[in-house]
């Protein structure tokens, strides 16, 4: 199972993992609005008992139409023409819009829930939410991203997106950087 760590949405800061403070998964109105606290991130996606790749996925599920584009996506189809360009052998295959998606036609039946999607489609909801937002283009181009915190009092509609932490979750001290 790998980490996922993300900045501060109002900071920059990194979220760490495994140290004793205080995170705020920001929620959106449409959906409650507040925080979720954490008081020590794991590095796992876990926040006060919720998984936050499984809430972008509920938050986004029923505004993401079939046609949704997955900017990572063409960004590496992108990078693969240069490639190319060098390797004309080279193939790799991209699932560019959500229908593309193996798990779309279950998710975006609104009849189903949780499991229900989890037994049709042979995928862990949490995979859901880790396709739909662990590249930080696609977490942007979301109409809900992923926004967490140290300040407990952001609200979520005045905050950017969380970025992804370089540094997944591990202190880099100001030195460390610079001996790269």
């Amino acid at each position: 199972m790998g980490q996922f760590s993300w900045l501060d949405c109002v900071t920059g800061e990194q979220i760490l993992d495994d140290v004793e403070r205080d995170v705020y998964v920001l929620v959106p109105k449409d959906f409650g609005g507040g925080h979720i606290l954490e008081v020590m991130y794991d590095g796992y996606g876990h926040f006060g008992g919720k998984d936050i790749y499984e809430l972008v996925a509920d938050w986004n599920r029923g505004v993401l139409k079939e046609d949704y584009i997955f900017p990572h996506a063409i960004k590496r189809y992108n990078i693969v023409k240069i490639l190319k360009q060098h390797h004309p052998d080279y193939e790799e295959q991209f699932e560019f819009k959500a229908i593309e998606k193996d798990w779309w036609m279950a998710y975006s039946d609104l009849s189903l829930d949780k499991r229900g999607i989890e037994y049709v489609t042979g995928h862990e909801y949490r995979h859901i939410g880790i396709d739909l937002a662990c590249y930080d283009e696609d977490n942007e181009a979301l109409p809900f991203p992923i926004k967490i915190t140290h300040d407990p009092n952001a609200v979520y509609e005045d905050c950017k997106p969380s970025l992804s932490d370089p540094n997944q979750g591990w202190l880099v001290e100001d030195d460390e950087e610079e001996d790269w």
